[in-house]
């Protein structure tokens, strides 16, 4: 995953932007630099909005202001509460709203300038990044959360409420006149959030008498991203297929490196270990059989025929075997003319004869057929059980002879 921090100003983003490479749970590393160094292979590439640049408004939407009407409505309802025009404002509902304009009620509303985004978005845009979805660096939430960024020198103070995300003065004394930092003043003893970069984590307990947590920018972009808020919508939405990878390859990253997920992955990992083991386990078995079975089989051969010295193919060499012991005998074997015709009768299509038979040294000759190329698979197939081969000489012509002596 690939985290860019858009800048207040978008003049700024032509120098660089401040990026985070993440799993999605940890921060892999971070910089800052120009968009030509940035990959396009790293995977999900998530904007972050800075809170200097979101503004947050309830709104209450009439019923049936849902489909293609509710942005309409959205801007008759904000056109008296908002200094800038409409149209160049983009506006994006609460994820936990989806229904409001539906059946009406109050939701919660993230604006921002659309000639600002998309300025900022230019120099990604120039290099064929395309940036799938657009998060608040801080959102809304239930229970308060104040949040100090920057130095001792530049410093931002940023407290996050149910209402939205309120931009708070340099001066602490002055924090008492918001009603959200009331809130969360209130339940100061009870450990609300209370987040500090590292440059600020001294002041702030010096002011506030409270230790804050540490978090970097770089952690703070890897939670922004947790969010369920997405304003990757109109002009900057993403159709079907490119949402659908982006979940999938969420799901997979939260599999990967999600510590919930810690458990499920230990065991498949083992799962698959005794999964490995066991089929090994099962082929040298298997292995161990068969060899088995090949020993019996040699020692049958020799016990039998004393002759043989050299054991390659038992089965071929006992018929062999029996073969020259049948001729002795004046018997008829296997590799005879008349076996051997026998054999190939069986396995020729109904109707279809060869002009001419010749057998010569065990080898008969098939002169004027005919066999398609299934036709030919199967004789071969049934000649095999007989221990014949078959190979064609020619267009028409077919020998049949016993395979070859180990």
């Amino acid at each position: 995953m690939l985290i860019i921090s858009l800048p207040h100003h978008a003049k700024e983003a032509h120098a660089g932007y401040a990026h985070v490479h993440s799993d999605g749970h940890q921060v892999v590393r971070g910089a800052v630099g120009p968009a030509s160094l940035l990959s396009s292979a790293a995977g999900e590439v998530v904007a972050l909005i800075p809170p200097s640049r979101l503004s947050w408004l309830s709104v209450q939407f009439p019923p049936g202001s849902h489909g293609t009407r509710w942005l309409p409505v959205l801007e008759g309802l904000l056109e008296d509460r908002v200094l800038d025009d409409m149209a160049d404002l983009h506006c994006a509902l609460a994820p936990s709203s989806a229904n409001v304009p539906k059946t009406g009620g109050v939701a919660l509303v993230a604006i921002c300038s659309k000639s600002w985004l998309r300025e900022a978005l230019a120099p990604l845009h120039a290099i064929g990044l395309v940036v799938q979805r657009l998060v608040p660096e801080l959102s809304p939430r239930a229970q308060p959360l104040l949040c100090v960024m920057g130095t001792p020198e530049l410093s931002q103070s940023v407290l996050c409420h149910h209402q939205g995300v309120t931009l708070l003065p340099p001066n602490v004394s002055q924090w008492s006149a918001f009603p959200p930092y009331g809130a969360f003043a209130s339940l100061a003893h009870a450990q609300a959030p209370l987040v500090a970069e590292p440059a600020m984590v001294e002041r702030v307990e010096q002011l506030l008498q409270r230790r804050p947590l540490m978090q970097n920018a770089a952690q703070r972009a890897v939670v922004a991203t947790q969010s369920e808020w997405d304003l990757a919508q109109g002009e900057w939405a993403q159709g079907r297929t490119q949402r659908f990878l982006r979940l999938a390859q969420q799901a997979w990253q939260t599999l990967l490196h999600a510590p919930a997920w810690r458990s499920v992955r230990i065991g498949l990992a083992t799962l698959l270990v005794l999964q490995v083991v066991g089929l090994n386990a099962m082929a040298w078995r298997e292995q161990q059989t068969i060899g088995l079975q090949k020993a019996q089989l040699d020692k049958i051969l020799t016990s039998t025929f004393p002759a043989v010295r050299l054991v390659i193919d038992a089965p071929l060499q006992m018929q062999r075997e029996v073969d020259t012991l049948q001729q002795k005998a004046g018997r008829v074997a296997s590799t005879d003319f008349e076996p051997m015709l026998a054999a190939v009768a069986n396995g020729l299509p109904e109707g279809v004869l060869p002009a001419q038979w010749h057998f010569a040294n065990r080898v008969l000759r098939a002169q004027g057929l005919t066999l398609q190329a299934a036709q030919a698979n199967a004789l071969q197939i049934a000649l095999q059980a007989k221990h014949l081969q078959l190979r064609q000489e020619g267009n028409d012509v077919w020998v049949i002879q016993p395979e070859a002596r180990p």
